[in-house]
């Protein structure tokens, strides 16, 4: 079933480029990649401190929002490199992911899922032989819940606060 930004998996709205229809592997690292990633190596301290400084925006900035978004954590003693800004909605809110996306997207600013969410709802792994223990809540909740903003380095601030703004701007609706 088809929506705006892809299908439903297990009646949760889901973009269709996380829905895996086979199971199967996406390896193949290219020569051209590999020459990318060498030279792109001397750039890679300054991406890393500008992702930190991204997420770290927005997480103190965000933190306000608690009552409706579940923020990142992380151990006391690691140093990520985030890759993004994973936002997961608190039980209870009066809205949907999907409201929230739509309204971000709108605003020109992008979002992405996290990936597979609970793997078993997905088509590839409806029939296979598993082992399902416990009743995976917190898998569904992610599948359901979840979704990410970019800390690519490449923003600065003045993007970051536009991300930040568009946000607390949806939930001041509620």
């Amino acid at each position: 079933c088809r929506n705006r930004h892809g299908y439903e998996v297990n009646g949760i709205p889901y973009d269709h480029k996380y829905i895996y229809s086979q199971i199967g592997y996406n390896l193949k690292p290219t020569e051209v990649q590999a020459a990318m990633g060498v030279e792109q190596m001397d750039k890679l301290p300054g991406f890393i401190a500008a992702r930190r400084k991204n997420f770290q925006t927005l997480w103190q900035e965000l933190k306000s929002c608690e009552d409706f978004l579940i923020l990142p954590k992380w151990h006391e003693k690691a140093e990520p490199s985030w890759f993004s800004f994973v936002l997961t909605l608190r039980d209870g809110v009066p809205f949907q992911r999907k409201d929230l996306i739509e309204w971000l997207e709108d605003q020109k600013i992008q979002t992405r899922l996290l990936f597979a969410g609970n793997i078993i709802h997905q088509p590839a792994y409806q029939t296979i032989e598993k082992i399902v223990t416990g009743d995976l809540k917190n898998s569904d909740k992610v599948m359901r819940d979840t979704f990410f903003v970019g800390v690519y380095p490449g923003l600065g601030d003045r993007e970051i606060a536009y991300i930040v703004e568009k946000i607390k701007q949806f939930l001041k609706r509620y």
